[in-house]
């Protein structure tokens, strides 16, 4: 009985196993002829679309732009940078002693001459110290006159004479340094110019490392800008520079650089670039006022250049449209990857990419893709 049970088993089991061995190979043929249905009909599609496509092209409206022709000729590159008026004559001055101020003769903005008294400190102990040195003085020179006439007359001693002689020269010694320091109390101008700022108030405490008055020269006037230290090696003495005063309601000065600083600023890496002011605006321009001065930096001859707004970008990719003849013969758009160069002024220079016998599209070109069909307006 219990073989009888087995033997069911197994046949029913193996009618099982049978039963799902086919319907898996007959889900496998279904699939793969499923598969081949698909890709006839993804065929078929690509087909109708690429008919559909050429078909479109045909009747596909030409868009209206406007060219230019393009031509080689000089192309100039300038840089524009903004500078300050300086002067060589431009220092704060202190005092050459100690002391407490007691005048002031002059305001900010006054003109002054070389040597004219600023200030005078105070040198109350100075000139006692002045008058008695002078009765000294004035006593010794009597004695020494008395030893001269008598050593003379071959009366009197030698020594006499000679110490007489010795002590009026010591005192006319010690009345020079104090002469000197009298001097120092006073605060003199070393040049003409204008009394830029003072520092110091009547009754305030001067001292030697602390400035009392910034005067400015108005002679020698020259405008000072920094370059970039690559713009710098295309500039020279006596290259062209025009000076534009903003605030002033001056012409444009066309004038020459004067001198290039050999050292390079390490910190903005930029060079000192300097231009002497002519003397006839020394009266309406004044030390640090505000200047734009440019400068020719690149000649360029038989250049190709065009409009800088129509350049156009893709990245880091520049790129124009340029007409050209499609497969049929029909007017196209056809984009042309360039290499630009310098700019300047609106217009730049293109050193590759297109040649002056392209015709450039110059209107329309925003919303042109490559090959559209174009018209000229």
């Amino acid at each position: 009985m219990k073989k009888i049970i087995l033997m069911i088993t197994i046949v029913s089991f193996s009618a099982i196993l049978f039963t799902s061995c086919s319907e898996e190979s007959k889900s496998e043929s279904d699939k793969e002829q499923q598969l081949q249905e698909l890709q006839k009909q993804k065929s078929e599609i690509e087909t109708k679309i690429a008919a559909l496509k050429e078909e479109i092209g045909t009747t596909e409206k030409p868009v209206p732009v406007e060219t230019m022709d393009l031509s080689l000729g000089n192309f100039s590159h300038f840089v524009t940078q903004y500078g300050e008026v300086e002067s060589d004559q431009d220092v704060d001055m202190s005092p050459k002693a100690n002391g407490i101020v007691r005048k002031i003769n002059v305001k900010e903005g006054r003109r002054v001459s070389k040597g004219q008294i600023l200030a005078v400190l105070d040198d109350d102990l100075l000139m006692k110290r002045v008058k008695e040195l002078n009765d000294s003085y004035e006593f010794a020179k009597t004695i020494y006159e008395k030893q001269k006439r008598v050593w003379e007359k071959n009366v009197g001693s030698e020594v006499e004479y000679l110490q007489a002689k010795n002590n009026l020269e010591n005192l006319e010694n010690r009345m020079e340094l104090l002469k000197e320091e009298v001097a120092n109390t006073r605060i003199k101008a070393p040049f003409s110019g204008v009394i830029d700022k003072v520092y110091i108030k009547e009754g305030q405490m001067a001292s030697p490392s602390m400035p009392a008055f910034r005067i400015v020269s108005q002679s020698d006037l020259k405008i000072r800008t920094d370059v970039a230290e690559s713009v710098s090696y295309r500039l020279k003495e006596g290259s062209d520079a025009k000076v534009f005063f903003p605030d002033l309601k001056l012409d444009t000065l066309n004038l020459k650089i004067s001198a290039i600083s050999e050292g390079i600023d390490r910190v903005n890496r930029t060079v000192s670039v300097y231009v002497n002011l002519p003397k006839s605006v020394y009266n309406k321009v004044k030390p640090a006022m505000l200047a734009s001065v440019r400068y020719k930096t690149a000649k360029i001859d038989s250049a190709l250049t065009i409009p800088t707004n129509i350049i156009q970008k893709e990245g880091t990719t520049d790129y124009v449209f340029v007409v050209a003849k499609g497969d049929k013969g029909k007017t196209i758009a056809d984009k042309k990857i360039i290499v630009v160069g310098k700019s300047f002024n609106g217009v730049t220079q293109v050193e590759g990419g297109i040649t002056n016998s392209d015709k450039l599209i110059t209107v329309g070109y925003e919303n042109l893709r490559e090959g559209d069909l174009i018209k000229f307006n």
